[in-house]
């Protein structure tokens, strides 16, 4: 989850709509990475932005990048009409080593380069190393918490400041997630952050109507090979799949 693993820098991820190009692609994408970023930066300034309010979009493709590359973006880039973009190649079925891509591609965005060899983040595999390793440790390092913080003095970017309403989000509701609520959560006591009096649960995958969903209800569909995630009819969670999860191929390159 990116806003976990933003969450040392106090940023807050909000996913304000997915778009899906389901009938044909709007612009042309290609295994080139700087080339169909070039185009999804004017695409998204052209666009876009006349539609959906938002200050980064991430595009994210099945299609493989040449040269071994599963990400690109723009250094600084953010709230800049064009340059407030970026490409993620969806190279793994795990979720989470592409949920890392992609917030690696959004840290260049925020100013942060690669981590050299003296950056520390406490584990191997920071976020902004140049290549993603099998075991990824989902950390920034104190190199990108410096450039982060050099970023929001020199380059003041305004746009990211504002918090979004609930309705300008398709976020799954939870209480105390900073947002700006216009409504309350029936299921949740807005106190205490916890499930009401007779409510088995306030929100989540494998929760509806304030109770659990029952057991072996599908709450993620399978990817690929991957099998199908159930509830279990306990939890409001989406317990993971604990079978294979291929590592990406050693030496996958982020840019």
């Amino acid at each position: 989850d990116m806003t976990v693993m933003y969450r040392n820098l106090n940023i807050h991820i909000t996913l304000v709509a997915i778009v899906t190009w389901s009938k044909r692609d709007m612009i042309t994408v290609t295994s080139s990475a700087r080339g169909t970023l070039k185009l999804f930066g004017t695409w998204r300034e052209t666009k876009l932005l006349e539609k959906i309010k938002h200050d980064n979009a991430q595009l994210l493709t099945g299609i493989n990048l040449n040269n071994n590359t599963i990400g690109l973006a723009s250094i600084g880039g953010m709230c800049n009409p064009k340059k407030s973009v970026g490409i993620v190649q969806d190279h793994s079925k795990e979720h989470l080593l592409v949920a890392a891509t992609m917030a690696h591609e959004m840290g260049h965005n925020l100013g942060m380069k690669h981590d050299g060899d003296q950056c520390n983040c406490g584990a191997n595999g920071c976020i902004m190393s140049a290549t993603l390793t099998e075991h990824p440790s989902y950390q920034f390092s104190d190199c990108s918490m410096n450039q982060y913080q050099s970023y929001l003095t020199n380059r003041n970017p305004k746009c990211i400041l504002n918090k979004p309403l609930r309705t300008d989000t398709v976020s799954t509701p939870v209480s105390g997630n900073e947002l700006l609520q216009n409504s309350a959560n029936p299921c949740s006591d807005p106190a205490t952050c916890q499930a009401r009096e007779g409510a088995d649960c306030a929100s989540g995958p494998c929760c509806r109507d304030c109770k659990f969903l029952e057991e072996r209800t599908i709450c993620n569909m399978a990817r690929g090979d991957d099998m199908d995630d159930y509830c279990n009819g306990k939890t409001c969670d989406c317990p993971r799949n604990p079978h294979k999860w291929p590592a990406p191929a050693k030496g996958s390159m982020l840019m």
